[in-house]
């Protein structure tokens, strides 16, 4: 399973970079949505809870500064926060990658998160454009594993919240 993260994280990396270099273009770099199971189908195990939630994200050429606040949301189609992160972080330089894990709330089954979505936010202090792709990746107690993935995002002061339908 690791090595499947590992893989996934590098095609993103690889991709954000070729869309800044102008190798390829946008449709061929990535697939914006994806989502897979370490399997290979998508978690269906009655029961199955969500174990641990972690956000990778890769900044492309233009950083987030230091001192922009980021919060981090996994929500059900109803809104409930399932796994949350708030804080500063510290810079994501250009070029970077950043891996944060989620606290998660126990109990909440693979179901409850049909319909839900990924909301990110950022409170800037004055200016800051942020570019960036990202990998949410949720595991379950039945051993699935699924990454939703974007490769080109941009939030700013003007453009500060970014909601994403969560894949499966």
């Amino acid at each position: 399973m690791r090595s499947l993260k590992l893989a996934r994280a590098a095609a993103v990396t690889v991709a954000s970079t070729a869309l800044i270099l102008g190798g390829v273009s946008a449709a061929s770099a990535a697939p914006a949505h994806t989502a897979t199971s370490s399997s290979g189908v998508t978690p269906h195990a009655a029961g199955a809870t969500l174990t641990s939630a972690s956000i990778s994200f890769f900044t492309l050429d233009d950083n987030k500064d230091f001192d922009t606040l980021l919060t981090i949301q996994v929500r059900t189609a109803g809104g409930t926060v399932v796994a949350s992160k708030t804080a500063f972080f510290g810079e994501f330089r250009d070029q970077s990658s950043t891996t944060i894990p989620l606290p998660i709330r126990s109990g909440i089954s693979w179901d409850a998160l049909q319909g839900g979505n990924l909301r990110l936010t950022i409170q800037p202090n004055g200016h800051d454009t942020w570019k960036f792709g990202y990998e949410l990746d949720l595991n379950f107690s039945d051993g699935d594993f699924v990454p939703t993935t974007e490769s080109r995002l941009s939030l700013s002061e003007s453009n500060k919240v970014f909601t994403d339908p969560l894949q499966f």
